[in-house]
């Protein structure tokens, strides 16, 4: 009885040896995995209506002048 006992324990600890090994293993695949299909997505470029003043001069000549169109 106390055989069967010891073998029944062990038999359960290597199998959650055995658990333990996958999940270390399975986690940094998955991760990168993960990351690189993050990567695929295309850059949206920002497109900016005003550029920017250099100086207050150029400014006011931006807020005064009217649109060319």
């Amino acid at each position: 009885m106390k055989k069967d006992a010891i073998s029944t324990g062990l038999f359960i600890a290597i199998g959650f040896l055995c658990v333990a090994i996958v999940i270390a293993v399975l986690i940094p695949v998955v991760r990168d995995v993960i990351d690189k299909a993050d990567d695929n997505r295309p850059d949206i470029p920002a497109v900016s209506m005003i550029q920017p003043a250099v100086s207050v001069e150029t400014a006011v000549t931006y807020t005064i002048a009217s649109p060319l169109v």
